[in-house]
């Protein structure tokens, strides 16, 4: 592609745009976009239903502000356009190694702040996993915490649900009401950030096989990480029947904040 050309039919035009990678019929880009480095994405697919998915995405992109949820900069009909974030994933953190407990509550919290207005809004992410998580600057704080990725999320104002009936999320990080189905319940990301905050403490998720703990075959589970006080709250999050997890996000942020390490 050529430096200032139009992306794609209706698409912004961007500066020096480099391809990212391409993912179920979207492509990925960076560029520059009036002036501020933009991360773009650009759907490339003319499937029906995956033209649809994406003006899903944007209509719950375009509604939402919050600090710590990147925000949409524009929506074209083949376009979205956000911030690009200068830094790096919880993923890319975890693969060097275990997160420091003091650390590891500061993303919790970040996250868990997100999710309460997210879940306020009506809003379930349903993709909440390390790939997801990224640090501005690279910095392993709470206010340098960006959520990103609603390509799977639930709107309760939407009048449909692109999504509806489909086993679509990440196999260790899917709640098990989720993996049947189940659509636009909170507390499924309460027990998706359960098994993202075990991941980050252990340096692996709970499960080495987590469709035989989704299909209820195989509950081999790895061993609580440290430390100990933050145990009851990673039990509490990952119960199998969402009535015995924490009932919202505001109960987690809070029992969260009373403990002391």
């Amino acid at each position: 592609m050529m430096p200032g050309m139009n992306l794609a039919a209706h698409a912004l035009t961007a500066e020096s745009p480099t391809c990212l990678g391409f993912r179920g019929g979207v492509e990925h880009h960076a560029a520059q976009w009036q002036g501020q480095p933009v991360f773009m994405k650009i759907l490339s697919s003319g499937d029906p239903e995956q033209q649809e998915r994406f003006s899903h995405e944007g209509q719950i992109n375009g509604r939402l502000a919050h600090p710590l949820l990147v925000p949409l900069l524009e929506r074209g009909s083949h376009t979205l356009t956000f911030p690009f974030v200068q830094g790096c994933t919880l993923r890319e953190i975890i693969e060097d190694g275990p997160v420091a407990p003091f650390q590891a509550v500061q993303v919790l919290d970040g996250l868990l702040q997100v999710l309460v207005y997210l879940h306020a809004q009506g809003v379930t992410h349903h993709d909440l996993k390390p790939e997801n998580v990224m640090f501005a600057d690279n910095r392993l704080e709470t206010c340098a915490v960006r959520l990103i990725d609603l390509g799977m999320a639930h709107d309760r104002q939407a009048s449909s649900d692109t999504h509806a009936g489909t086993r679509m999320g990440t196999p260790h990080f899917m709640a098990p009401e989720q993996f049947q189905g189940v659509r636009g319940d909170p507390r499924s990301d309460i027990y998706a950030l359960g098994v993202l905050f075990w991941d980050a403490l252990a340096g692996t998720p709970p499960y080495a096989d987590p469709l035989g703990w989704l299909l209820g075959s195989r509950s081999v589970r790895g061993p609580l990480p440290l430390p100990v006080a933050l145990q009851p709250l990673l039990e509490r999050c990952l119960h199998r029947d969402p009535a015995d997890r924490f009932q919202s996000a505001e109960d987690l942020l809070r029992a969260l904040r009373s403990v002391r390490l």
